[in-house]
């Protein structure tokens, strides 16, 4: 039994139990391990075997031996007879050479870098007013800043002090799939739980979220086809909401059958600016505004609308905070990127430079730098003298070198790379970005429409002209609106893909480095 957000529930740990199992084989599908026998056991640590219910079930208690254990799965297994004999067989030698391997990431451990320790401290030993988290259950809370003021860590700052000031559990919610298996890396090294009875925090994009929630309310049976039809079923729960076809009783009954799910004390939104009203209302139908928590970038905007989390509630329901000083970015990194959105005509660009972090440079490398593994080589020695690992810095590609040719989707930098014996993570595709990097020895590589969120000591951004041309052409072929009138389709492709930029060059920390073809469009911007 737990008690959260005035809720008190039941959880079935068989029913956890089995579908944990379903989760286990999933995974090990994903990474190449298919033909296995998993059989789920459930261990009770408060109980004897004594206290436990005759046999046959897959329960065992504290004093329990390992024959004991063994007797239990001939038991419940199924085992082959032979004579005498009994057999228990959970797959061929082939399989569990592959599952033993050490190189196999179920038994990887994730070791922090020394980056990763700094992370973590910022995390649990922030010094944040109280005020922020006496908010937290009583007021929606906006936070407000560019890239680089480090909103998504003082979101999980907030978290994370909730989670040990009271056991708040909370949900982190953004459509970045390679944000998620970012964070989900740091809570995992922070060794936070997720748990309906321990509280914790958990991470998940918006999307994972709302088919879950339609799924639970049984507007929809299966999540064939949802994502290619996510705009239409949001607007379907939202209808269904409004017209009380789902009533506040049929959420609070959802919560109570599926805490583990749905039942969340706050819910923190990243990357706020870019929510559509649909998706506003319905994380405030679920939760109401004062259980949620949003980072705001300003005008950051990337998917297709200007999200209004003031409207809909009173003033007194609402607390704004803006950040402004530049936490992630040394100061010659934070005054370059002012200039190059001066130049750019971006003039409401406030980010200021932290006085207490000199230092920084910028790279400009023309040409072709997908061959180049000598640069790579030579940025990530620099940054192993400083105590970081490869997996500290980030490279970021656009589309063009993402290369489909019928087989598994690779970006041409990290076949370069790994030709040269270089280990990647390359999450320019979408099949990697289910799991965070668990090597220390890895460069992480995405596509810059990912990069939102993240950040390194060293950030590559590989064919950054190509980018800007891409975010141009995009915004060009988009519908116009009626408030467009008087600004030209190439005017405002041209503010469109500048400010797009400004994301990419927000992410390092030390060393950023900029590559651009040998006739740069930028040039000219």
């Amino acid at each position: 039994m737990s008690w959260s957000s005035g809720y008190t529930v039941w959880e079935s740990v068989t029913e956890k139990n089995r579908l944990q199992m379903f989760e286990f084989k999933r995974y090990l599908a994903d990474h190449g391990v298919e033909r296995i026998y998993v059989q789920d056991l459930i261990f009770f640590s408060g109980l004897r075997e004594g206290d436990l219910p005759h046999r046959p079930h897959n329960c065992f208690g504290v004093d329990a031996s390992f024959e004991r254990v063994l007797n239990i799965l001939g038991q419940v297994s199924a085992p082959l007879h032979h004579k005498r004999d009994a057999l228990i067989s959970f797959g061929s030698d082939e399989t569990f050479a592959a599952l033993l391997d050490p190189a196999f990431p179920l038994l990887q451990s994730v070791e922090p870098t020394p980056l990763d320790r700094r992370r973590m401290d910022r995390i649990i030993k922030a010094s944040l007013p109280e005020a922020w988290l006496d908010d937290l259950g009583n007021r929606q809370v906006v936070i407000r800043g560019r890239g680089g003021v480090g909103k998504t860590v003082i979101l999980l700052q907030m978290a994370y002090r909730a989670f040990d000031r009271a056991r708040i559990r909370s949900l982190m919610l953004t459509y970045n799939k390679v944000l998620v298996a970012d964070m989900r890396r740091t809570m995992a090294l922070l060794g936070v739980p997720r748990s309906v009875e321990n509280g914790g925090i958990s991470i998940d994009t918006v999307h994972a979220f709302i088919g879950r929630l339609m799924h639970g309310l049984g507007i929809i049976q299966d999540y064939a086809g949802f994502l290619e039809a996510y705009e239409q079923k949001k607007d379907l729960l939202l209808e269904y909401m409004r017209s009380q076809a789902v009533s506040a009783g049929d959420i609070a009954e959802l919560v109570k059958r599926h805490p583990t799910d749905f039942l969340w004390d706050t819910v923190f939104v990243d990357e706020g600016q870019d929510w559509p009203t649909n998706e506003i209302e319905i994380l405030r139908a679920v939760y109401g505004p004062e259980h949620i928590v949003v980072a705001d970038g300003v005008d950051q905007f990337i998917r297709g609308s200007i999200a209004d989390w003031s409207g809909g509630i009173t003033r007194e329901q609402l607390r704004a905070r803006r950040l402004a000083r530049c936490l992630r970015m040394k100061a010659n990194l934070a005054l370059f990127v002012a200039d190059f959105a001066a130049a750019l005509g971006l003039v409401d660009w406030d980010l200021e430079p932290n006085p207490d972090a000199n230092g920084g440079r910028v790279m400009v490398i023309e040409g072709d730098l997908t061959g180049r593994t000598d640069v790579y080589s030579k940025l990530c020695a620099e940054a192993a003298k400083l105590g970081n690992y490869p997996v500290d810095l980030l490279a970021c590609i656009p589309p063009a070198l993402v290369v489909h040719d019928g087989r598994e989707p690779f970006s041409t930098p990290a076949r370069a790379l790994a030709e040269q014996g270089i280990k990647v993570w390359d999450a320019s595709f979408i099949d990697v970005r289910e799991n965070f990097p668990t090597d220390r020895e890895a460069l992480r590589i995405v596509q810059y429409d990912s990069c939102r969120g993240l950040e390194g000591w060293t950030v590559i951004n590989y064919g950054f002209d190509e980018f800007w041309d891409y975010k141009y052409r995009q915004r060009l072929a988009l519908p116009r609106g009626m408030d467009d009138l008087f600004i030209t389709a190439e005017e405002e492709a041209r503010e469109f893909a500048s400010r797009w930029t400004m994301i990419p060059l927000t992410r390092a920390m030390d060393t950023l480095v900029i590559n651009i073809s040998n006739k740069p469009r930028l040039r000219t911007c």
